[in-house]
């Protein structure tokens, strides 16, 4: 894999509604890309070739921008999939979040994640200071309620009676004391 056929791969997925058939080891092969790149540029500095190290520097900016598009894409794709009820070809990791999307649709219990999500690790030029995310929750809310600002400073909401909802735990705790709501574990 390289940065020629990750730009045709994006200009497939750009062309058609439909996804792009991909091997399974797809994303697989893009991280060893971006692993071999990051070593070149380290091997580079240690050798003092800045211009190379600069040059493979951009080539990663330039793969992660083009997997960043690739995913978005694609992800589009596989949830207007998943709402039709449609099975397409798919990598496993795709399979699997149509899964969990195909299950979210049809009203059924959602799988339990079984791995913490990772840190995003803020891009160069951001600030480096770390920002602690709110822990959520999934709450059933059991009345119609407005939408809520929470600690994040991102609305929450609108509710209709009976909505599952992944909250942070301070708003799922008020609306558990109101009886508005409950917690629910979800699990496979």
């Amino acid at each position: 894999m390289d940065i020629v056929k990750l730009r045709e791969l994006l200009e497939q997925e750009l062309s058609s509604v439909e996804l792009t058939e991909l091997d399974d080891d797809f994303y697989r092969e893009f991280d060893s890309l971006i692993k071999a790149l990051k070593l070149s540029a380290e091997s580079s500095r240690e050798r003092g070739e800045s211009v190379e190290e600069r040059l493979y520097l951009a080539q990663l900016k330039i793969a992660e921008e083009l997997m960043k598009e690739i995913i978005k894409l694609r992800l589009h794709k596989i949830v207007d999939l998943a709402v039709e009820g449609i099975i397409a070809e798919m990598t496993d990791e795709e399979r699997r979040i149509f899964r969990i999307l195909r299950a979210f649709v049809e009203r059924e219990e959602l799988p339990e994640v079984g791995e913490e999500l990772p840190e995003v690790e803020p891009e160069p030029g951001e600030a480096e200071t770390p920002t602690k995310r709110p822990l959520r929750e999934a709450y059933i809310v059991t009345a119609e309620l407005p939408a809520i600002l929470g600690p994040d400073l991102r609305e929450y909401g609108p509710f209709k009676a009976w909505d599952i909802a992944v909250l942070p735990e301070e708003i799922g705790e008020v609306l558990v004391e109101r009886d508005v709501a409950f917690k629910v574990k979800i699990s496979p």
